[in-house]
């Protein structure tokens, strides 16, 4: 067994936990010039980014570099412009708040900050080699884990970019659940999704070990058990999703995510659809590959969550079927055609699927053309063959 990577040198997981951002930043001994790293709308409308500027404040950290043009999906141009701000104005340290988006991007801007002219330099598979600017990610969403992780993903050109290194796991990660009050249904299902796209996903890496089985098979169980209710508004029940949430970070932290991030990119930078949902959109089709393909990792899978059939076949109905009763739930929709894509664009879908290279490769048993093929195919109709 090989285990290898970082985790955040603090981790905090409590109600009120933004309180302790000045305590957080006198233990780490972070001073001078903060970039506070978040979206367009959140963090003023729901009062957050005076409490973080008055939690800085209370620290001795008086001067603030608020960068709050984050979209969804952040740009290489967002990312560099944030970057040279940052870098012109002498900033030491970086608070990303908001969802994956404002996460991904205050890594990229901790690394452009310090080390170079645009954050292409350091897309996949080069290296980070310098060092970077610390950040502490405050997650608001409760689904892409990337306040533990040493991903980035950076929009450029119509295709996803990974950042991968060690150096841009966060220095800390507070996970307050209030946050999560302000999650519209739809937000909180789609990023539900995406915690569980990285709980299974991740099961079936090439480098999944003990140590990740046991965080993906965790954080499965608890988003089956506590989706319903925290959709229908449980504080209690959404607090366990922000942890399963957490727990399928630091599973892809150690291992990644396969194919069905391949696929859903596409979804994501040609139409628009979530991250979140475009992933739960091919979900079903990888078990079903996986029962397959990859019959014994599937019924481990199965057992952690559960499932007592040795039969591969079963327990991928079993599965399928746990997540369909989560989907139809939420009103997800269930089929590409469902959401507008036309059949003449499957190809297109395949073709970009099949570009994601690593997406593929790193799964225990790469899929070949045909099986990204019959999975396109299966989605679209939402029927498994």
């Amino acid at each position: 067994m090989i285990i290898s990577g970082a985790l955040p040198r603090k981790l905090f997981f409590e109600r009120g936990g933004v309180n302790r951002l000045s305590e957080i930043i006198s233990e780490l001994g972070l001073t001078g010039k903060c970039m506070l790293v978040t979206g367009r709308k959140f963090a003023r409308s729901s009062g957050y980014l005076n409490k973080l500027m008055s939690l800085l404040e209370s620290t001795g950290i008086k001067d603030v570099i608020v960068f709050d043009r984050v979209e969804p999906n952040p740009s290489a141009r967002t990312v560099d412009e944030g970057g040279k701000i940052a870098a012109e104005g002498g900033a030491d340290f970086i608070i990303g708040f908001g969802g994956g988006s404002a996460m991904d991007a205050a890594k990229g801007i901790a690394i452009v900050a310090v080390g170079g002219e645009s954050i292409r330099e350091y897309f996949y598979p080069a290296e980070v080699k310098h060092p970077v600017l610390p950040v502490i990610a405050i997650p608001t969403t409760c689904g892409t884990g990337s306040e533990v992780t040493r991903y980035a993903v950076i929009s450029d050109a119509g295709k996803k970019n990974s950042i991968r290194s060690d150096k841009i796991v966060p220095v800390a990660a507070i996970l307050d659940a209030d946050v999560l009050d302000y999650l519209s249904k739809d937000t909180l299902s789609h990023t539900a999704m995406d915690a569980l796209s990285h709980a299974i996903e991740s099961y079936f890496h090439v480098n999944a070990n003990d140590l990740t089985y046991m965080f993906s098979a965790e954080s499965a169980k608890i988003i089956f058990e506590n989706f319903t209710r925290a959709f229908d508004g449980e504080p209690e029940s959404k607090e366990k999703l922000f942890y399963a949430s957490m727990l399928a970070g630091l599973a892809i932290n150690f291992s990644g995510t396969v194919v069905v991030h391949g696929l859903a990119y596409y979804l994501t930078e040609k139409y628009g659809i979530p991250h979140g949902l475009a992933n739960s959109l091919f979900l079903s089709q990888f078990i079903e590959y996986s029962s397959k393909t990859i019959p014994d990792r599937l019924v481990s899978l199965c057992k952690r969550l559960g499932i007592s059939s040795e039969d591969p076949l079963e327990c991928s109905r079993v599965l399928v079927r746990k997540l369909m009763e989560l989907r139809r739930y939420a009103k997800l929709p269930t089929s590409l055609s469902e959401i507008g894509i036309k059949r003449l664009d499957l190809k297109n879908l395949v073709e970009e699927g099949l570009s994601y290279r690593r997406s593929i490769e790193n799964c225990v048993i790469p899929p070949t053309r045909d099986d990204i093929e019959q999975m396109v195919r299966d989605a679209y109709t939402g029927i498994i063959e």
